[in-house]
């Protein structure tokens, strides 16, 4: 992970109040941004001389180059978090099946009392205090 960052040292992170001074670039907008790629490409006479081309097209490409990884790495998150939502949830019916032997042997095995009253905690229901009606 380390050596990714050392890589990828260009990454920025932003807060949520941060991202809102930059403008959001939906897809629909992406052939607009090629079409000013190809114009500024094609005829930088055109472009005023305080503009600086070579930093959009530098900016360009690492849209062009982050764009395909990110949708790669959405991809991949959505799978991993998948995988473990279903090992979470495979791991709960086992552990249950566990609660159940431990309370069912609870007063015969030593110390397992004490083992099931901690674990029987997790399954305690709050109560919701009343609400007065007037």
């Amino acid at each position: 992970m380390e050596g990714l960052k050392t890589d990828l040292n260009f990454v920025i992170s932003l807060l949520p109040e941060k991202k809102n001074e930059f403008l959001k670039v939906k897809n629909v907008m992406m052939p607009f941004l090629d079409k000013t790629y190809d114009a500024a490409t094609a005829h930088p006479e055109i472009l005023p001389g305080v503009f600086d081309k070579d930093e959009f097209v530098k900016d360009y490409q690492l849209t062009k180059d982050l764009a395909p990884i990110v949708t790669q790495l959405e991809t991949l998150t959505s799978a991993i978090s998948n995988t473990l939502y279903a090992a979470n949830s495979d791991t709960m019916v086992e552990a249950l099946e566990i609660y159940a032997a431990v309370q069912q042997h609870k007063d015969k095995v030593p110390g397992l009392d004490t083992v099931a009253a901690e674990m029987k905690e997790f399954f305690k229901k709050t109560k919701k205090p009343k609400t007065e009606v007037k």
